[in-house]
């Protein structure tokens, strides 16, 4: 079935976040060059430890239903290099569903103009 769960977690918050297999398919490793999509799926479980583990949750700037959770993955055919990693999740239905992640060297998300939901370093 296409629109089959890959994969689930819960982020720190307690929400429950699914990759549909049809998403992961056509957009996530479909929408990209050879090179980017073989990074993406190499990062993957990196993706699922970010999720639940983020440095930050950050309402996106242009959809009020988008959150980004950024964290920062190792990815190892680079030479180890570490980068930053943005997950785009759509938050408007439970469970919230990802629609897509990347990674880079430079997070031009710095500037949080959304709206902070999530600090990692201001967790009790």
């Amino acid at each position: 079935m296409e629109d089959e769960i890959r994969w689930k977690v819960t982020d720190p918050l307690g929400n429950e976040i699914v990759l549909k297999q049809s998403i992961f398919v056509r957009h996530i490793m479909g929408d990209h060059s050879n090179k980017d999509a073989e990074v993406r799926s190499l990062i993957e479980d990196q993706v699922k430890f970010v999720l639940q583990y983020p440095y930050f949750i950050i309402k996106d700037r242009e959809f009020n239903d988008r959150w980004k959770y950024l964290g920062l993955v190792e990815i190892p055919q680079e030479n180890h290099k570490i980068k930053t990693v943005g997950i785009i999740i759509e938050v408007e239905k439970n469970p919230f569903n990802i629609i897509t992640w990347y990674a880079r060297r430079v997070m031009d998300e710095l500037v949080i103009d959304g709206g902070m939901i999530y600090n990692a370093s201001k967790r009790k």
